[in-house]
């Protein structure tokens, strides 16, 4: 895709699901080899959740060849940090973000098991860290934050402290949780009417129930709620994934009401969770991770203008601090390392980076095996390639490559890494970080 990275406009109340400004790619079918549009770079798999079963990475056993395109998105985001898996954490996951009163910002995350990543022995609850640093570093803290197997969204609460939303299980079925904190440490559930997810249906009116990933939630302006949650009842068998997202309103928070006019997906995937954000502004950032990337409309919560996509990521995260810092957080997962949570910040930067998709990978081997990159305004010794998974530059990982040319000023990277299934390869540019 070629988007122009230009602030989103308001247009009339619109509430249909975000376009991708580049065609939609369609899965290679093995039996059938036809033409078909561009492969992404990143396919749908991400570190899973209990309560939300996780997409395999379709492996096509005779790819089709097709022209690789150019996929220019928007990079405005600078890398400062990650939390990985390991040194006393398991498969690290779904990042939800806070600024405390006195500056700080927190971070509770799923600190879960992993079989891919042959990581056990963790209690599947929410974990916090804590940074001090503007995300720069962090500090896990101890104990368990909120006992649930599902990520959560955290929210300050009006008049201070914390709520917290999350899907808990039950005999009859996994419901919306529901707790609140004085000091974002110790929360107690508080029992709510919740959201009837059989009424989560998509623009035909199939259930795209009964499991869900983990709900994100902003308060409007005009003091109603808005929630949005990725349904897994629906489209999740590849290798087209094809799945949907569920908006709800409450007046409350606590009492939701489904609104299916309101639903978006299907023909294109929402591939993770998506996310709502009340930011600076006061206008709702809504980031819908597709093929191409996290497709992000900007608007009053009902009428959004035209989509800016950033970066491939899963599970994006947004926070601006009281200084005017705007974060943002996504995850990753590797099989051969587990989950990573992924902060950054936004730096206005004149760098031209572009994905380039298409082609053919390995035989049998994910499109994420071979990776390439155009980069304008920078050199080859500016550009560096991480998997941030591994947290290794991808030059250093046995059996992987990175070959780097410069043409009429446009410099060319190639990852190359057989071993590599998931999206959790960036370049990193400039001393600025850039992601790409």
């Amino acid at each position: 895709m070629a988007p122009t990275p230009v602030a989103p406009t308001p247009t009339a109340p619109t509430p249909v699901a975000p376009t991708p400004t580049a065609p939609t790619p369609v899965a290679p079918t093995p039996t059938a080899p036809t033409p078909v549009a561009p492969t992404p770079t990143a396919p749908t798999p991400v570190a899973p959740t209990p309560t939300a079963p996780t997409p395999v990475a379709p492996t096509p056993t005779a790819p089709t060849p097709v022209a690789p395109t150019s996929t220019i998105g928007t990079t405005p985001w600078g890398y400062l940090s990650i939390i990985g898996s390991g040194n006393g954490l398991g498969n690290v996951a779904d990042a939800s973000l806070v600024q405390t009163s006195s500056g700080d910002i927190r971070v509770y995350f799923k600190n879960g098991n992993e079989p891919q990543a042959n990581i056990s022995g963790f209690d599947n609850y929410i974990h916090s860290a804590l940074s001090k640093d503007g995300g720069k570093t962090w500090s896990i803290e101890s104990g368990v934050r909120i006992q649930v197997t599902s990520p959560v969204e955290v929210l300050p609460k009006t008049g201070g402290g914390y709520q917290a939303w999350g899907w808990k299980n039950a005999p009859g079925g996994d419901y919306l949780y529901y707790a609140e904190s004085s000091d974002g440490l110790t929360f107690t559930e508080i029992s709510i009417p919740g959201i009837d997810g059989t009424k989560c249906l998509t623009s035909t009116g199939v259930a795209m129930g009964p499991l869900f990933g983990d709900p994100t939630i902003a308060k409007l302006s005009d003091g109603t709620w808005l929630m949005h949650l990725q349904g897994f009842g629906v489209g999740n068998t590849g290798p087209q994934f094809a799945r949907w997202a569920c908006v709800a309103t409450s007046p409350d928070g606590k009492t939701w009401t489904p609104v299916q006019s309101r639903s978006y997906g299907g023909t294109v995937d929402v591939e993770t969770n998506p996310h709502i954000y009340m930011n600076k502004s006061g206008k709702v950032e809504w980031m819908w991770p597709n093929s191409l990337g996290v497709a992000t409309r900007i608007g009053d919560g009902t009428t959004y203008g035209n989509p800016i996509t950033y970066i491939k990521a899963g599970d994006p995260e947004r926070l601006d601090l009281a200084d005017g810092t705007e974060l943002y957080a996504m995850g990753g997962f590797d099989h051969r390392g587990g989950g990573v949570l992924i902060f950054a910040k936004r730096i206005t930067n004149s760098y031209q980076i572009a994905s380039v998709t298409g082609g053919l990978p390995p035989t049998g081997k994910s499109p994420n095996a071979v990776l390439t990159w155009t980069v304008k305004g920078a050199t080859e010794s500016d550009i560096s390639v991480m998997n941030l998974c591994l947290n290794k530059k991808v030059s250093d990982i046995s059996g992987a490559t990175v070959t780097m040319t410069t043409s009429n000023g446009v410099v060319t990277v190639v990852s190359a890494d057989p071993a590599n299934e998931h999206p959790c390869v960036y370049i990193l540019v400039g001393p600025e970080k850039i992601m790409g």
